[in-house]
C-alpha cells in the first residue's frame, strides 16, 4: 500500500512539474496555426492595396528583398489572424489596430532575379513573407526583439 502510494505521488509531482511546459507548448502551437492561416487573408489585404492605390503603385511600395527583411513592405495582425493591415501604406477602411493588439508582423519583399522579378509588363507580383511574432506583447510599449520572435516564411504571387 505503501508503494502505491509513493508511486501515486510521483506521478502526480510529475504531471504537475510538466504542467507549464505543456502550457507553453500549446501556446506555441496555437500561435504557429494563427501564422499559418496568414497568408489567405495577406493575398486579401494586397489585393485590396491593389485596387486602392494601383496594381503598379503596391508594387513600387515593396521593395527588392536583400540578405534581410529590413526595408520591406510591412503589416501586422492581431493575435488571432482575423484583421490585418499595412502598418504604413493605404489605411484600413475599418480603423488601424491598436498597437497593443498587433501580434504579427509580416514583412513582404520582391524577388530581385528573373524569372520572379516584377515589372510593369507582368501580370503578376511574386513576394517573399516573413511572418514573425509575437511582435508586440501587452503591456509594452515597443515591440519585441527581432531575434526573439518565432518566424514562417513563404512565397506567395499576387496577379493584376
Amino acid at each position: 500500500m505503501i508503494i502505491a502510494v509513493g508511486l501515486f505521488a510521483a506521478a502526480v509531482t510529475t504531471v504537475i512539474a510538466l504542467l507549464p511546459a505543456l502550457t507553453r507548448q500549446g501556446a506555441v502551437t496555437v500561435d504557429t496555426l494563427s501564422a499559418e492561416r496568414l497568408p489567405d487573408a495577406l493575398k486579401v489585404e494586397l489585393s485590396r492595396l491593389a485596387a486602392a492605390g494601383g496594381f503598379d503603385a503596391l508594387a513600387g511600395q515593396v521593395p527588392l528583398m536583400s540578405s534581410s527583411f529590413g526595408n520591406a513592405l510591412t503589416l501586422v495582425a492581431t493575435r488571432d489572424a482575423a484583421r490585418l493591415h499595412a502598418r504604413d501604406y493605404l489605411p484600413p477602411t475599418a480603423g488601424r489596430i491598436q498597437e497593443a493588439e498587433q501580434y504579427f508582423l509580416i514583412e513582404c519583399g520582391r524577388f530581385p532575379d528573373e524569372p520572379l522579378r516584377f515589372d510593369a509588363q507582368k501580370h503578376f507580383l511574386a513576394l517573399a513573407v516573413r511572418v514573425s511574432w509575437p511582435y508586440r506583447l501587452p503591456g509594452l510599449s515597443a515591440p519585441t526583439a527581432e531575434t526573439t520572435r518565432t518566424q514562417v516564411v513563404f512565397t506567395m504571387s499576387l496577379t493584376r
